[in-house]
């Protein structure tokens, strides 16, 4: 049996003469930025993958027959471009796209959500069977990096069909694995561009091998993290991540489900409520969750600052607010026997649970709700009364007033006024609130919350002394007014530190503000005597201007009391002296006034006598005399008979 060299020959010589360069991701991701994923829009990639290919095939001339289909099978023998090998990478970037876009219209629509998933399955595993071939083609007929580029797409994406049919994880893991390890090693050769692409891949991956492994130890029976789960969703991006996110979201909403379970029963003062709707416990749970962190977060590093804590209590009190607004829908689909839309919803849910209950609830919820918006409150009021006293102190010092550590902008008293003022509705709000609760606990926290109103009201007393006092400062004369709310201020301190001893010592709240009523004593006694000596002041300085006005008046007068005064502006242009007065404009002698009445010649009063003595001509002639009254009938007359006789009878020119 004879071999022919040259048959034999043929494939090491068409391998050693095709090399093609295929650079896949710089077409992958330059085609998909310009098509639609930049925004996720799956759609308008997928059609764009159909006109490349099109376009593709009439360049190539690999068409399927002109009028019956034949499908014409691409294999090594076949190529002999590198478009020939893009042809089988657009079909596989073309099935991948359409099964995204299935993806998202199975989340919006859940008619036919199994149907559309079904179908993304599919086109999953044809985007994987393509990308196989690419990979076999290339490993052939290119070189050697557009050949590992290849293996690595096609390892990606096999990991992403195992990923959606959630089979063998440990397959999938190591179709991932494999696959940022082939991308981690082409980042280290090449231009810098590819090098950029390949490092961008990899690490795009690393959501996806999180994912596996956590479903790993999870079949192992670990416990679920839903925070971490969040936090990976959040992380996913487009190397797999278009799989990850709706499969973390809905299983991170299964967890904290399972440990919103837990939360069977809500209690505030002593009114201890059951939950039994689902959409009241999740939302509880986080609240629970983060009270829990800031109270570990205080035990360990102190009181936050305002910018780190006002947040906080802003998401804390949203949790409250959603638990609160369920509860009420939950109420209302109770008290009319259901209905439709989120109300309900609920009422399907409150069935099994007692009205009675749920409007216990409602009333826990709102006071928790009301007591959370104290507590933030007092943390901002805190932080603009401590800017307010650093104010205060460089002021004393003569220093600037936005001088201070980190260059912070020192509060006005006007804001604080407007905080205490916030802080004080709540507190009445507190108080009628404890009203509807009735008992010792309603009676408890109505004291509590008058006490801590009387604190708020003695506050903003005290800071609209502070206007009043920088008012008459500036010149507003008010030194009487801040001495009376610097009193005042004083009065409702002592009232509120009163009541707030009579309290319990379970009232942390209230017994918290303790040492901060007894500062404030002190600070409006202080400030009292500052008003009292200025209003004193200001009233001798009255008494003394008054004295010197009123020595100069005199019976004498005129020209003796005129030269014992100064001389004005006019009356010493030449003089090299301030005729301004002070920077208020006291003492000024720009000129002296009233003016003095003087008398003023009026124009003369011309009399013409002499034309009643002019004799005027007779111009009566001139004037149109007056008809009849018998010729203005005989007028009349003719003139209706002309118009009824079209004219007969009138007079002719």
């Amino acid at each position: 049996m004879e071999v022919d060299p040259q048959a034999t020959d043929a494939p090491e010589e068409t391998a050693a003469i095709l090399q093609l360069q295929l650079n896949l991701l710089s077409v992958i991701k330059s085609a998909q930025l310009q098509n639609g994923l930049k925004h996720g829009d799956y759609g308008r990639y997928r059609q764009y993958c159909a006109r490349r290919l099109r376009s593709l095939y009439k360049a190539l001339k690999f068409l399927h027959g002109k009028g019956r289909y034949t499908k014409k099978k691409l294999d090594v023998p076949q190529v002999s471009d590198a478009r020939h090998l893009q042809i089988l990478l657009v079909c596989a970037e073309r099935a991948w796209a359409h099964a995204m876009l299935l993806k998202q219209e199975s989340q919006q629509d859940g008619a036919a959500a199994a149907k559309k998933r079904h179908t993304a399955l599919r086109r999953l595993r044809k985007a994987s069977f393509w990308a196989g071939e690419l990979s076999r083609i290339a490993g052939t007929v290119c070189d050697t990096r557009s050949a590992v580029e290849a293996d690595a797409y096609a390892a990606w994406m096999s990991g992403n069909v195992l990923m959606e049919t959630e089979s063998d994880w440990q397959r999938a893991l190591a179709c991932y694995t494999r696959a940022k390890k082939l991308f981690t090693e082409l980042a280290r050769v090449g231009d810098p561009e590819s090098q950029a692409l390949c490092g961008a891949m990899a690490e795009e991956l690393a959501p996806a091998l999180r994912y596996c492994n956590y479903q790993i130890s999870r079949a192992g029976g670990e416990a679920v993290d839903p925070a971490g789960l969040l936090a990976l969703a959040e992380e996913g991006g487009e190397g797999g991540g278009s799989l990850l996110q709706s499969k973390l979201a809905s299983l991170a909403a299964e967890a904290q489900t399972a440990q919103a379970a837990a939360t069977s029963s809500f209690e505030w003062r002593g009114i201890k409520a059951p939950v039994s709707q689902e959409r009241v416990r999740v939302p509880l749970h986080n609240a629970a969750e983060l009270a829990a962190t800031l109270e570990a977060a205080m035990d360990t590093d102190g009181p936050a600052s305002a910018e780190q804590a006002l947040p906080q209590h802003d998401k804390l009190t949203n949790w409250y607010q959603e638990a609160r607004a369920a509860t009420r829908n939950a109420i209302k689909a109770a008290q009319t026997g259901g209905g439709s839309g989120a109300a309900g919803k609920a009422g399907a849910e409150a069935d099994a649970g007692d009205l009675e209950d749920l409007v216990a609830l409602e009333k826990a919820l709102s006071g928790r709700i009301l007591e959370g918006s104290l507590a933030r409150g007092e943390v901002a009021a805190a932080d603009a009364a401590a800017r307010f006293a650093a104010g205060l102190q460089r002021q004393a010092a003569g220093k600037a007033a936005g001088g201070g550590k980190g260059k912070e902008r020192p509060a006005k008293p006007e804001d604080l006024v407007r905080l205490t003022t916030t802080l004080a509705q709540l507190a009445a709000d507190l108080e009628e609130h404890a009203s509807h609760l009735g008992g010792r606990q309603g009676e408890a926290l109505a004291a509590a919350a008058a006490a801590r109103g009387g604190g708020y009201a003695a506050w903003r007393a005290y800071y609209q002394g502070h206007v009043a006092l920088a008012a008459a400062a500036a010149g507003g004369g008010r030194y009487a007014e801040a001495a009376g709310l610097f009193r005042r201020a004083g009065e409702r301190a002592a009232a509120a530190q009163e009541a707030t001893e009579e309290l319990p010592k379970s009232e942390s709240a209230a017994w918290t503000a303790l040492p901060g009523l007894q500062q404030l004593a002190a600070l409006a006694g202080s400030y009292l005597l500052v008003a009292c000596a200025e209003a004193a002041a200001e009233g001798a300085a009255g008494a003394e201007g008054a004295g010197k006005g009123l020595e100069g008046l005199g019976l004498a007068g005129g020209a003796a009391q005129q030269a014992s005064s100064a001389l004005y502006l006019p009356d010493a242009l030449d003089a090299w002296e301030s005729f301004g007065g002070s920077g208020s404009g006291k003492g000024a002698r720009l000129f002296q006034g009233p003016y003095a009445l003087a008398a003023i010649r009026p124009r003369p009063i011309m009399l013409d006598s002499a034309a009643g003595e002019v004799d005027y001509p007779d111009v009566s002639h001139r004037v149109k005399r007056r008809k009849t009254a018998a010729a203005a009938a005989a007028g009349s007359a003719t003139g209706t008979f002309a118009r009824l006789f079209g004219g007969w009878g009138g007079a002719t020119s």
